[in-house]
């Protein structure tokens, strides 16, 4: 039985359990899991083929693990690299990220940290690709300690409601589209 299993069978299982855990947790489970075929779909409009890929907002790594599926399956002979770059705000979800990168063979460098106050990776500039599904989950954002931050040219997170205003540093990471900032 388990010998007419292709590929990643592993992983599939994992992602498989992952994603009932998450439905089981209810609008919890929204805080680590983004379901597949959304994931799917970010990645199949990206394309991220070669080259540093950051999701600010990891959760259980699912945009890595599609990425690499991606890139194995869309290559034609070509090589193709990324390098793993991730951020994740609570210590149990970033350990399920890590977990889901060795079960699928990949390697990157994950932090735990919070999207909107920490910048690990010094993003700006910094990435081929950004995709996330953007923390919406995150509410009351302490406005006064991103004051100044280059990472917002766009407009800060309200501090009280979930709005993409404050994803503009989304953008910024990207390196062919770099932001424009507000001091120049």
């Amino acid at each position: 039985m388990l010998g007419d299993i292709e590929g990643d069978a592993f992983g599939k299982v994992y992602e498989y359990f992952l994603g009932k855990f998450a439905i089981a947790e209810g609008a919890k489970g929204g805080e680590y899991f983004t379901p597949t075929s959304i994931v799917r779909l970010i990645v199949e409009i990206i394309e991220p083929f070669n080259g540093k890929i950051l999701d600010p907002a990891c959760g259980s790594g699912g945009m890595f693990v599609q990425s690499a599926r991606f890139v194995e399956e869309h290559r034609n002979g070509k090589t193709g690299r990324l390098s793993i770059y991730g951020q994740e705000r609570v210590d149990e979800t970033l350990r399920l990220c890590k977990m889901n990168l060795a079960v699928h063979g990949l390697e990157g460098q994950v932090s735990q940290s919070n999207t909107y106050y920490e910048d690990p990776f010094k993003a700006t500039g910094e990435f081929d690709y950004v995709m996330a599904n953007p923390p919406f989950n995150v509410n009351k954002v302490d406005k006064a300690k991103l004051e100044g931050d280059r990472r917002f040219p766009f407009g800060l997170p309200s501090p009280t409601t979930r709005t993409t205003s404050g994803s503009s540093f989304l953008l910024c990471a990207q390196r062919e589209r770099p932001c424009r900032f507000r001091d120049g």
